[in-house]
């Protein structure tokens, strides 16, 4: 498989590891101004599955469909994943296969998603096999409006 390209959010996995020790206002500000900097690794299966063109690019066919797994927690409430490194990645996913399709998203990306009329999630679970972050709908709504009318957002 081909590595991704180096996917990092030290200050975001410092971000969390200081709101985990301390859930105070000046740590949740700091985990939101992380939160909106940071990209994401989403596995993700792609119909059909992309090919390689002439120059080795990776491309999707223009009717491909992209499913993004979900998990559930205890309460049944369903998150899409979304990994700070390929490590973190690898908690969840031990073996990466040979053609695993992988994602780069930000929050934006992902609130659309949830924020879609028709889905079926509650949120994103950053880390979810470490420190299991979960941006909720909720969040996602106050983060957004915030942000529109020009305010950063505040924990």
């Amino acid at each position: 498989m081909e590595q991704p390209k180096a996917i990092n959010n030290p200050m975001l996995v410092g971000a969390m590891e200081l709101l985990k020790a301390d859930n105070s206002t000046k740590h949740r500000d700091f985990f939101l101004q992380e939160l909106l900097k940071a990209h994401f690794l989403t596995p993700a299966t792609v119909t059909p599955k992309p090919e390689r063109d002439a120059d080795g690019v990776v491309r999707m066919q223009p009717d491909s469909q992209v499913q993004v797994p979900m998990l559930s927690s205890r309460e049944g409430i369903r998150y899409f994943m979304a990994f700070t490194d390929i490590q973190e990645l690898k908690k969840w996913v031990k073996n990466l296969e040979e053609g695993q399709q992988l994602f780069v998203f930000g929050f934006q990306d992902f609130a659309g998603m949830v924020r879609r009329t028709d889905s079926q999630c509650d949120g994103f679970a950053i880390n979810p096999g470490g420190a299991n972050i979960r941006v909720t709908r909720n969040m996602i709504e106050t983060i957004q409006e915030a942000l529109a009318g020009g305010k950063p957002p505040q924990g």
